[in-house]
């Protein structure tokens, strides 16, 4: 079996789980998808950039972070395995992207153009109903992390964040999850032996 095969493979197995059960387009789009190698903390799109592609993450995590004028970086969100990435409000509104986006492991991506999105979703169904729902859930998203870090304690952010991404704590490294959760490292750190000890008890 080619690299190019098993590519195409993994591919729509992910487009399938997203949705999109048409043979004809998972097929088409299979041909478009450009496959990339991201080596860990490589930059995918990086802020300030008008991106002219989204991709499908086949293997691996990435993140989204901000940059502040002191060059302190705050996370925004983390993917990994079968999700979309990009930048929805470069999209919709045709501007640069004002985060940026980097492998946090090394990361195998299915790349395509944003303009199926604005010439296919005439024409397909499925296409229109993929984005649908990509917006929903960033929307989602960023409403129930808003929420959290507006009106919840360290603790109970942390304790949100093992009951509804507990993948995080195993995959990204401490001092991103502290940025993620809008606190430093070493309060962080605390936290996690307090609530380890209750949990023991």
């Amino acid at each position: 079996m080619s690299a190019h095969y098993t590519s195409r493979e993994a591919l729509q197995l992910q487009l399938r789980a997203l949705g999109l059960v048409d043979q004809g387009l998972l097929g088409d789009l299979s041909d478009l998808a450009r496959f990339h190698e991201v080596q860990k903390d490589e930059v995918i799109i990086r802020a300030g950039q008008l991106p002219t592609q989204f991709y499908v993450v086949l293997k691996g995590l990435v993140r989204y972070y901000y940059l502040s004028p002191s060059g302190k970086e705050w996370n925004k969100a983390f993917f990994h395995e079968g999700r979309l990435i990009g930048s929805l409000s470069s999209f919709l509104r045709c501007q640069p992207c004002s985060y940026t986006i980097a492998a946090l492991e090394p990361c195998y991506l299915a790349a395509f153009p944003v303009s199926i999105f604005q010439a296919g979703c005439n024409a397909n169904a499925q296409l229109q109903q993929l984005l649908n729902r990509y917006v929903q859930d960033i929307m989602l998203r960023n409403e129930q992390r808003e929420a959290v870090l507006l009106t919840c304690d360290s603790e109970a952010r942390y304790m949100w964040l093992l009951e509804h991404q507990q993948w995080l704590v195993t995959r990204v490294p401490q001092y991103h999850l502290a940025s993620y959760l809008g606190m430093e490292p070493a309060s962080l750190s605390r936290l996690k032996r307090r609530v380890g000890a209750l949990i023991q008890r």
